[in-house]
């Protein structure tokens, strides 16, 4: 422990009102300390484990990934000032999942006793790094929740083993460093998934929202067409053949574990690896006239088993979502170099994606800028599930089967739609340019007007979140009263999910998502059902038992952070498929000695600029007086050079900090107004607390 002194700046002087934003503040924090209750009462067995059937080879109705998941609001809610519980609960959950998951066999595995569970050596096995990066989340947060704890550290140089080839025990290594790529699309603690290949592709309720990997295979037209076994077994032959040794741009995700390493140990051989894979994928881009590829072949060459194509990759440019993950991995990609080198422009990628699909964007009679998302061999018949006000369709389908649409194509784009914020959203936050703040204004849809108003129309995304456009409208002066409003959205978020729980409790119907597939599915749902209402008090009906085993708690919980993270940190939601922390400070209690702002204390970042940020801190207990730590940056990537404001005579104040941290002790009632210089990115980042540093 470090006998270093932080800089300390009290401030005693009572305000005459506590501002709204304060007030909602401390509201939702103190509603949502109590609002887990009822999940934790109904959805989890008494140890925290997951309601699991007696029957050999069940598996759920999603992935184990969305086991843990749903999870990751209870360590993300304690680092912004939650109760000291949910740390408790979140490192119990995480234990417990782990060791339930670790005991239960895959149905059907080849592989040896050890190696044939749904973890191994607690780890996913062999998962692409969409998926695998949404459960990473839950571990990211842990660690940077409670850094000091060893078990997870050893799990994070663990975890980060089975990417940079240092686990003796892995059948074989997943990572190529010649050529920079991964030797498959998914991978873990087993080595390369090669066995996720050979076989055929046949036809799963799942692909009606997504379409085909690829449109030239002869004979399958529609994904309806794999239920054919002869079809399924040909278009498997071509699946295996381009995909089985092909990395793919999505598994850049995979840069954030590596990350975690990192972050604990401030070794160099992780951050040579991140730096060295991310600039494997940015030589392809560079090279392939201003469109990311998706794929690269086992040489590093993009199209190597495509055919030549740049499009094809697993969750590339045609299946299942196009750019949207493309443009997170892209983020995530930079945003991990960018903290490891302090290098600006790491995100220009992201910015330049943008502008090239603006180039092939059309405007419909409303006035909208629609976007294309996704691209594939022009003139290919694109049709699956979509609705009948879908912008971009075709009239001459080539099915009947209900609620599909035929996609229309420019130039072999398609699948037009307004263009998600987010990705923008991060660039700006990172160059804080005004020419990026104009772009992410350029793609606003026009006629829903998302920027002078908090839509409370319910929950959006699995994270909560979409508010990014009123967001930048309040940092750049235009919304002042956002802070209000958007607390006043989560706290009714929080309500909403709660409405939602206890009509789940009193057997109502859920939405199916992805059915099942067959009689004998709905066969064994009934079975399920059985089995998992014999051990709660409140019975489920069949459709919230198969919700609760594809999803588990990512729709369920009711833990909120969007606004939290906007308002005290001064920041946008984590990228959320395994994103970091992308924030201007962090708060610590400074007594209590853990993350998270103190009771009674709220926080408001009003301005965020080059030159630094304007906070404002309230403590609204009217007797006790609280002291907080401020962090430039999540990890202290950043350094507060001078602290501004008017002290408690009335005087204009500068003081030196020339530190990462700085300690506000604040008087009760007081409210405290200061701007804070910032070098940014300066710092290697650390999950070092404020203490120990």
């Amino acid at each position: 422990m470090t006998s270093r002194t932080i800089p300390r700046i009290t401030a005693r002087k009572p305000a005459a009102s506590m501002p709204e934003w304060a007030i909602l503040e401390r509201s939702l924090i103190a509603l949502m300390n109590t609002s887990e209750d009822l999940l934790l009462e109904h959805y989890l067995m008494p140890n925290g484990e997951i309601f699991w059937p007696d029957i050999e080879g069940f598996a759920g109705y999603g992935g184990v990934d969305n086991a843990f998941e749903g999870f990751h609001r209870w360590p993300l809610f304690y680092l912004l000032g939650g109760d000291d519980r949910f740390l408790e609960l979140a490192q119990r959950q995480y234990d417990v999942l782990v060791a339930q998951f670790s005991r239960y066999k895959k149905s059907g595995s080849q592989l040896p006793a050890g190696r044939d569970t749904m973890l191994v050596q607690e780890y996913l096995p062999d998962f692409d790094w969409m998926h695998a990066g949404e459960a990473a989340m839950y571990f990211y947060y842990l660690n940077l929740a409670n850094p000091t704890n060893e078990k997870n550290k050893e799990r994070s140089i663990r975890f980060a083993s089975f990417l940079t080839n240092e686990d003796p025990t892995i059948p074989a290594y997943n990572y190529d460093p010649e050529h920079k790529v991964f030797k498959t699309l998914a991978m873990g603690s087993n080595g390369p998934a090669y066995h996720r290949f050979g076989g055929p592709h046949s036809y799963g309720t799942w692909m009606d929202s997504y379409g085909l990997a690829f449109y030239d295979v002869p004979g399958v037209v529609t994904m309806m067409d794999l239920k054919d076994p002869e079809k399924a077994r040909r278009f498997g032959e071509v699946y295996s053949a381009r995909l089985r040794d092909c990395d793919t741009v999505t598994n850049m995700l995979s840069t954030s574990m590596v990350m975690n390493a990192y972050l604990h140990t401030g070794q160099e051989k992780y951050k040579q690896w991140v730096l060295d894979y991310v600039d494997g994928w940015r030589e392809r881009y560079a090279a392939n006239d201003g469109i990311m590829p998706d794929n690269a072949g086992p040489n590093g060459i993009v199209g190597e088993t495509m055919d030549g194509k740049w499009y094809g990759g697993h969750y590339g440019w045609a299946f299942p979502h196009g750019f949207h993950f493309i443009g997170d991995a892209m983020v995530v990609g930079g945003e991990n170099q960018r903290l490891l080198t302090g290098d600006p422009g790491r995100l220009q990628w992201v910015r330049e994606q943008v502008e090239m699909l603006l180039t092939h964007s059309i405007e419909d009679e409303q006035g909208r800028r629609l976007v294309p998302q996704k691209y594939t061999d022009p003139g290919a018949v694109i049709e699956f599930g979509g609705s009948d006000t879908e912008p971009m369709t075709r009239p001459d389908r080539v099915t009947t089967f209900p609620n599909f649409t035929r996609k229309q194509q420019i130039d072999g784009w398609y699948e037009f739609q307004t263009l998600n914020p987010m990705h923008m959203t991060h660039v700006y936050a990172d160059s804080l340019d005004p020419n990026d703040l104009e772009l992410t204004k350029e793609i606003r849809d026009k006629t829903n007007n998302n920027w002078d108003h908090v839509d409370r129309s319910g929950v959006h995304g699995k994270d909560y979140s979409g508010r990014h456009h009123a967001y930048l409208n309040f940092l750049e002066g235009g919304y002042p009263n956002y802070p209000a409003e958007a607390l006043l959205h989560s706290i009714a978020q929080v309500y909403g999910r709660l409405s939602n729980l206890r009509d789940e409790l009193e057997v109502g119907e859920k939405g199916w998502g992805y059915r099942p597939g067959s009689d004998k599915a709905y066969e064994e749902l009934a079975e399920v059902t059985r089995q998992v209402n014999a051990m709660k008090e409140k019975q489920w009906s069949e459709s919230v038992t198969h919700s609760y085993f594809q999803t588990y708690m990512i729709g369920r919980s009711t833990i909120t952070t969007e606004a939290l993270i906007h308002l005290t940190m001064g920041g946008p939601m984590p990228i959320y498929n395994g994103g970091l922390l992308k924030v201007s400070i962090r708060h610590f209690d400074a007594d209590r000695k853990r993350p998270g702002l103190p009771p009674d204390v709220s926080a408001l970042v009003r301005g965020i600029s080059e030159q630094g940020i304007e906070l404002t801190l309230a403590n609204l207990h009217p007797i006790e007086s609280r002291t907080v730590i401020v962090q430039a940056g999540a990890f202290g990537e950043h350094r507060f050079s001078t602290a501004s404001y008017t002290d408690d005579h009335g005087n204009a104040t500068t003081t030196e900090l020339n530190d990462e941290h700085v300690e506000f002790e604040l008087g009760p009632g007081t409210v405290f107004e200061v701007t804070l210089g910032m070098e940014r990115f300066c710092r290697q980042p650390s999950y070092q607390l404020p203490w120990d540093r």
